[in-house]
């Protein structure tokens, strides 16, 4: 019996993509999860608050770098054209990241109110945004360029090669006693590393010695619908998940937005280690799928029933035991942590299952769908935020309103995108 199960599982394209793809993210979780304890021993809840409100602001300002063209890298028949997209997609980066930086300049030579109340502003580390959203554009473009050419392979080197030099500049850095600064430098330089692994597979495609830049603009308008529907939804939802800690750092202290951080950083490595892995392939696969029968629904009923086989046992563990696993994991500082993840896993339980089937939007067209979707969840969770505390009067409830908020939108989500996958529209 066990026998056939292995020769089925290795016989099955699927899974082995989707298993070589999670043994990087695997291998490079299990590393940043183990070396969490000496972290949070090394920074303060307050170094993490301060390491989230730029990661969110950063990752924020990302999706618009890219005007969202490195999800079309996969679409061109010819290599040559997805290279193209590539290209692209580094130029914008360019552009964009130094026009954030000239954003920060000037404001920060301001004496305005609003800018005052923006925490990042305090710091020096403020003018190293524009680097990390560079180098996080480019990352995801030649994330996607491997996925075309399916090197799942290189893709597991390069996710695992990030989060390892991350880690060890943490520690590297919280022995010497660089706090804040030391964080974000070692995530820039976990993306610098990831990138260059990513990149050799590129730069030995050849195209980069053929490309030109008047190439960028026909690609650009070819494939307009990409930034004119899902920056904004994409964007949408990434402040949907991003906001939290920037709504947090003006309602409540550092300290809580670094306890939210942590819970939010280890309960998400279920998710960063699995349905990135999942949708990928699943992207791959219903685009072949779609092409050549008309509708994906049988793909769809089986990544589905394997994504809540996988979600709801781990986030039922999760919810019972996440104050006192915080407590002895991290320390008894952090216990706070806990009892905010108890609410952020029935959130993610949702989110889990129906990101890597959201794919179905970008592949069948319907970017503008995707996009009021995300702008109205965007919207009214930030809402849920201000109206948990207005009423209730503490970070608790804000999580708990904007957790079921998010709920809701995980299930219209799920709904559409299964009608979708029915369908068959063509491509």
């Amino acid at each position: 019996m066990i026998k056939t199960r292995l020769l089925s599982f290795s016989n099955n394209p699927f899974l082995r993509s989707v298993s070589t793809l999670a043994l990087g993210t695997i291998v490079s979780q299990s590393i940043l999860f183990l070396a969490s304890p000496l972290l949070t021993r090394l920074f303060s809840p307050s170094d993490f608050g301060i390491l989230a409100l730029f990661t969110s602001v950063s990752t924020i300002a990302a999706i618009v770098t890219t005007g969202r063209y490195e999800l079309a890298i996969g679409l061109p028949e010819k290599d040559s054209d997805g290279a193209k997209m590539v290209g692209l997609v580094v130029t914008l980066c360019a552009l964009f990241s130094l026009f954030y930086l000239f954003i920060i300049i000037i404001l920060k030579q301001t004496n305005l109110d609003f800018v005052k109340h923006i925490k990042l502003f305090n710091f020096p580390i403020v003018y190293l945004i524009p680097i990390f959203t560079f180098f996080t554009g480019l990352y995801s473009a030649l994330q996607y360029w491997n996925q075309r050419k399916k090197r799942y392979k290189r893709i597991a080197l390069g996710i695992s090669s990030q989060v390892l030099s991350l880690t060890i500049f943490n520690i590297i850095f919280g022995l010497l006693g660089f706090k804040t600064i030391g964080l974000i430098g070692s995530l820039i330089i976990g993306q610098i590393i990831g990138s260059a692994v990513l990149f050799l597979t590129f730069y030995s495609s050849g195209y980069l010695a053929t490309m030109k830049f008047g190439d960028f603009k026909a690609t650009a308008i070819e494939y307009i619908s990409f930034p004119k529907y899902s920056i904004v939804s994409d964007l949408a939802l990434t402040i949907s998940q991003q906001v939290i800690p920037i709504v947090f750092s003006l309602l409540f202290n550092s300290n809580i937005v670094g306890f939210f951080s942590i819970a939010n950083r280890m309960l998400r490595i279920p998710s960063i280690v699995l349905t990135s892995s999942i949708g990928n392939v699943f992207r791959n696969e219903a685009i072949d799928m779609i092409r050549n029968k008309g509708n994906c629904k049988m793909l769809y009923a089986s990544t589905f029933k394997k994504l809540v086989f996988i979600s709801v046992p781990l986030y039922i563990i999760i919810f019972f035991l996440s104050p006192w696993a915080f407590s002895i994991f991290f320390g008894k500082q952090w216990v706070q942590s806990g009892y905010f993840a108890q609410i952020i896993c029935l959130m993610l339980l949702f989110e889990f299952i129906a990101s890597p089937l959201s794919m179905l939007f970008y592949i069948m067209d319907k970017q503008k769908v995707y996009m009021r979707l995300q702008v109205l969840n965007s919207f009214l969770g930030i809402l849920m935020i201000f109206i948990g505390n207005k009423l209730f009067g503490g970070p608790f409830y804000s999580i708990f309103f904007f957790a079921v908020n998010s709920m809701i939108f995980s299930l219209i989500s799920l709904l559409l995108t299964y009608n979708m996958s029915k369908r068959g529209y063509v491509i």
